[in-house]
């Protein structure tokens, strides 16, 4: 019985360690430059169709974290700026032309000008 559990606890911890493996992509950090007219809309952005990640109020300059698969052909990274009383306005990408358009400057820039909602 002792056998059997101690190969047990190494079998899981083989598991373990090639899930974590598995699970480790490498990482690009994207200098981000987001201005709106007017300023003060909430930033967020995604990729594919994952939950929104909130950044912050604009004029936002930051950089941000992105697993390299996401700059692949077949993924999406979306934009978003929200402000009360304004349309969003949404930026999207595929990862290839993402990760092109930030190569030429090094720093990714948009700057959408806000439309009032009802108009």
């Amino acid at each position: 019985m002792n056998r059997f559990l101690a190969r047990m606890a190494v079998m899981a911890g083989m598991c373990l360690v090639l899930a974590m493996l598995v699970s480790c992509a490498s990482q690009e950090a994207v200098n981000l430059k987001i201005h709106t007219d007017p300023e003060g809309a909430h930033v967020v952005y995604r990729v594919g169709d994952t939950q929104w990640t909130y950044l912050g109020l604009t004029p936002y300059q930051g950089i941000t974290l992105f697993d390299s698969d996401a700059f692949d052909d077949e993924s999406t990274i979306s934009f978003k700026v929200m402000r009360y009383g304004y349309l969003d306005q949404v930026r999207q990408w595929n990862g290839e032309q993402f990760w092109a358009e930030y190569e030429k400057e090094n720093i990714l820039f948009w700057a959408p000008h806000l439309v009032k909602a009802g108009n």
